[in-house]
Parts: structure tokens; C-alpha cells; sequence
């Protein structure tokens, strides 16, 4: 059976697909594919597909190169809340509350170590742009959910 974290994520890419919207790649990194101003266009999709996994998609705006070239500044990172942080694994992005900024309380770092502690989780994270991890360790309550598709800004960043 698959579980609603992959099932999710699945629905999600065969609708980015079918819509024409950028899946994030490091490697692969297709700039201005859906201008923000054409939005409307793709968002009643979304619609749908939170109806039919009784889940919300929240859309974020990211500032800042630390998670170039996979998301730039000004790109918009859909995520979904997960629960269960035992989901969560090497490689996947998330989105959490740091815990020293003030100015910018989300951000969105790609996990390169998780480990248990005290009977929950906390996660080493790092920016793709960056040559080191992050200082802190994530403890899984300041995670907000897990980023599972990206809609690039119609400009080039680069």
C-alpha cells in the first residue's frame, strides 16, 4: 500500500507534468516556463488535488541563492504538511522555522543527515548553493512540511 506522503507526491507529479510545470532538478532547470502573472491558468488544478487527498498545498516564495540551482531566488516552492517526520529522508527538502533568523522565519534546506533523539527526529540540513551544512540541527517540531514541486520565476536568474 502506498502510504499518503507518496501517493501525494505522485498525484502532484503527473499534474506538473500534464500542466506544463517545472519539476525541480539540479540539473535541469527550465526558467520562466509559467509567468506568475498566467497563474490562474494552473492554480484550479491544485484545487482539485487537495480535494482529493484531503490535503492543503501552501505556496511559498523563497529570497536568497542558498538552494540554487535547484530553486532560485524568487521561485515558488509548493510544499505539503507531513505529520509523520519519520517520512522525511536524506535528500528531500523541507521547509522549517530556523532557529537564530528573525527576518526570514521559513526556510527551505535539502535534509543530508537525520537522526533520532529523544524519541523524536532532528535533521542536519544544507543548501544546495552552499559548501557546508547549516549549523544548527532541525528538531522535527520547527519543520513545516516537505517541498514537492517548484514554479520557477518567469525571469532568469543567473
Amino acid at each position: 500500500m502506498i502510504d499518503k506522503k507518496t501517493a501525494a507526491i505522485l498525484a502532484l507529479l503527473v499534474l506538473l507534468v500534464i500542466t506544463g510545470i517545472g519539476w525541480f532538478s539540479a540539473s535541469l532547470r527550465p526558467h520562466g516556463r509559467i509567468p506568475y502573472d498566467n497563474t490562474y491558468k494552473w492554480t484550479e488544478f491544485f484545487r482539485g488535488y487537495e480535494a482529493y487527498l484531503d490535503q492543503r498545498i501552501f505556496c511559498s516564495v523563497l529570497s536568497g541563492s542558498s538552494m540554487e540551482p535547484t530553486i532560485g531566488n524568487g521561485d515558488a516552492v509548493l510544499w505539503v504538511e507531513v505529520d509523520n517526520k519519520a517520512e522525511f529522508k536524506v535528500g528531500d527538502i523541507i521547509i522549517y522555522e530556523h532557529p537564530t533568523y528573525t527576518g526570514h522565519p521559513l526556510v527551505a534546506h535539502r535534509i543530508i543527515e537525520v537522526e533520532m533523539q529523544d524519541g523524536g527526529y532532528r535533521f542536519r540540513t544544507q543548501g544546495d548553493n552552499l559548501s557546508e551544512p547549516d549549523r544548527h540541527w532541525i528538531l522535527d517540531g520547527k519543520v513545516q512540511g516537505l517541498v514537492i514541486g517548484v514554479i520557477y520565476a518567469a525571469e532568469f536568474h543567473g
